[in-house]
C-alpha cells in the first residue's frame, strides 16, 4: 500500500471512531422518559401451596385362622366390601367328626352328672334319715332307761314287803324276770345305738379334720357333709368331665367359626390369592385388603420449604375433583429427597367414611408459616436480571437512574416482596429500557 492511501485510511478511521464517541456520548446524555412504581410495604402472607396425590394408607393381609378348604369365595379383585362381611367360607371334615365327639362326650358326662348327684342327693337323704333314727333310737332308750328305774324302784319295794312276807315268791320272781327284760333290752338297744352312731359322733368329725360345732344345726350339717364325702366327689369328678367337655366343644365351635372369614374393615380387594375347592393351610394369606376408612395425602415439598415442616403440622387439603377441603396434619415426611424431582413428601392423614376418595386423586397443599409480615413490593415487571432469590433494580433518585442489587423474599401472583436492597416509598422504574444507564437523567412520566 502507497504512503498516501495509508494517510486517506487513517484519516477515514479517526473520523468514524469519532462519530461512534459522540453518537454514544449524545445518547448517554440524553434525558430518557421512565414509567415509574413506588415501593410500597404489603403483607407477605407467608402461605405455601404445593399439590399431591391420595394414596392408601393401609392394607390388610386377610389369613385363614384355620385350615380348610374353600367352599364359597365371593369377592372380586377391586370389589368394595363392608366390615363385617364374609370374604370366604372353608370346610374342615376333620373339625366336624371333633364336634360330633364332643356333643356324644358331653351327652354321656351329662349322664354320669346327672346319675351322681341323684345319688348325691340319695345319700344325704339316707344320712338325715340315718340322724332321725339316731335320736328316735336315743329317746327310745331314755324311755327305756325311765322303765327299767320305775321297775326298779317297784321291785324294791316288793322285795320290801316280801321280807315282811307281804309278798309271793311268785311277784317277786316276776318282777325280778320283768326287770331283768328291761335290763337286757336296755343293753341291747344301747349297743345298737352305739353301732348305729359311728360315723356320726364328734370324735369322728375330729378324726376327720372338722371342728365340731357347739350349734345343733351346724353340727347336723357337718354330719351330713362327713358321710357324703365319697358321693359329693363323685359329683365334683362327674361336673368336671361335663365341663371339660363342654370346653372343648366350645373349642372346636370357635375354630368351625373360623372357618367363615369376615372383613376386619371396609376396603377394597386388592389381590385374591385362591380360588374355590382349593386347600388353605394355617395362617396362609388368601387376599389382600386395602383399608378405605382412612387415606393419605401424600404432599411433594421443595428443599427449600421441607423445614417448615414437622409431625403434627397443620395443613389445608383441598381435594377439586371433589369439591372438599379438609384440614388434617403431619403424619409422615420422607427422610430423602426423590432423586429425580428434588423434591420430600410428606404424608397427612383424611378420614374417608363415605369411601368417595381414590387414590390417585390430586391434592392441593396450603400451609402457613408463620405470620404475615410486611416488606417492600413491586411489580416483577421492575425486575432486571433477576434470579429465584436475588436481582436488580433501576431507582429513581434525584431524576437519576440508579442501578441496585435487591434480596427477593417471595415472589407471586405478579408481584416480588424485598426483603434487603431498597426501602419503603423508594421510587422504581418500571419496564425499564434496555437502554439506560446507571447515572443517566431521567424523566418520570405518568
Amino acid at each position: 500500500m502507497s504512503g498516501h492511501k495509508r494517510i486517506a485510511h487513517f484519516i477515514l478511521f479517526s473520523l468514524l471512531l469519532s462519530s461512534c464517541r459522540e453518537k454514544k456520548e449524545e445518547v448517554f446524555n440524553n434525558t430518557i422518559a421512565v414509567k415509574i412504581v413506588n415501593a410500597q410495604e404489603k403483607f407477605l402472607d407467608n402461605e405455601l401451596s404445593s399439590f399431591g396425590t391420595i394414596s392408601y394408607k393401609l392394607k390388610n393381609d386377610i389369613t385363614a385362622l384355620v385350615e380348610g378348604t374353600i367352599y364359597s369365595f365371593p369377592v372380586k379383585d377391586g370389589q368394595h366390601i363392608k366390615s363385617g362381611s364374609v370374604i370366604a367360607r372353608l370346610r374342615n371334615l376333620q373339625l366336624e367328626i371333633q364336634k360330633s365327639q364332643c356333643l356324644s362326650s358331653i351327652e354321656a358326662a351329662k349322664a354320669s352328672y346327672d346319675l351322681t348327684s341323684a345319688q348325691y342327693n340319695e345319700s344325704v337323704l339316707a344320712v338325715e334319715s340315718k340322724l332321725l333314727s339316731i335320736e328316735k333310737s336315743e329317746l327310745t332308750i331314755k324311755q327305756k332307761e325311765v322303765e327299767f328305774k320305775s321297775k326298779q324302784k317297784t321291785f324294791e319295794k316288793q322285795k320290801s314287803l316280801y321280807e315282811i312276807g307281804g309278798v309271793t315268791d311268785y311277784n317277786i320272781e316276776q318282777l325280778e324276770l320283768e326287770l331283768g327284760s328291761l335290763e337286757t333290752e336296755l343293753k341291747i338297744l344301747r349297743k345298737e345305738q352305739e353301732i348305729s352312731c359311728l360315723g356320726f359322733r364328734k370324735e369322728d368329725l375330729i378324726f376327720n379334720g372338722i371342728v365340731p360345732s357347739e350349734d345343733d344345726e351346724t353340727f347336723h350339717k357337718q354330719i351330713v357333709e362327713l358321710n357324703t364325702r365319697t358321693a359329693k366327689a363323685q359329683v365334683a369328678s362327674a361336673k368336671a368331665q361335663l365341663d371339660s367337655a363342654e370346653q372343648q366343644l366350645k373349642s372346636v365351635e370357635l375354630l368351625l367359626e373360623q372357618l367363615t372369614i369376615k372383613s376386619p374393615v371396609s376396603g377394597i380387594v386388592g389381590q385374591k390369592y385362591y380360588e374355590n375347592g382349593e386347600y388353605v393351610k394355617e395362617n396362609e394369606k388368601i387376599l389382600t385388603l386395602i383399608d378405605t376408612s382412612s387415606v393419605d395425602a401424600v404432599i411433594y415439598i421443595q428443599e427449600k420449604d421441607i423445614v417448615n415442616f414437622s409431625i403434627g403440622t397443620q395443613v389445608n387439603i383441598e381435594i377439586p375433583s371433589l369439591n372438599k377441603n379438609v384440614k388434617s396434619t403431619i403424619s409422615e415426611i420422607s427422610p430423602i429427597a426423590d432423586s429425580q424431582s428434588g423434591n420430600f413428601s410428606v404424608k397427612a392423614s383424611i378420614g374417608n367414611s363415605d369411601n368417595l376418595i381414590k387414590p390417585g386423586m390430586f391434592v392441593k397443599c396450603r400451609f402457613q408459616k408463620n405470620e404475615p409480615e410486611q416488606f417492600p413490593c413491586i411489580p416483577n415487571t421492575a425486575i432486571i436480571q433477576g434470579t429465584d432469590n436475588s436481582a436488580k433494580v433501576i431507582c429513581v433518585i434525584k431524576n437519576y437512574a440508579v442501578i441496585k442489587n435487591i434480596t427477593i423474599k417471595e415472589q407471586k401472583n405478579g408481584y416480588v416482596w424485598i426483603s434487603d436492597g431498597i426501602e419503603k416509598n423508594e421510587i422504581i422504574v418500571n419496564n425499564p429500557s434496555p437502554f439506560i444507564r446507571e447515572g443517566q437523567l431521567v424523566e418520570i412520566i405518568k
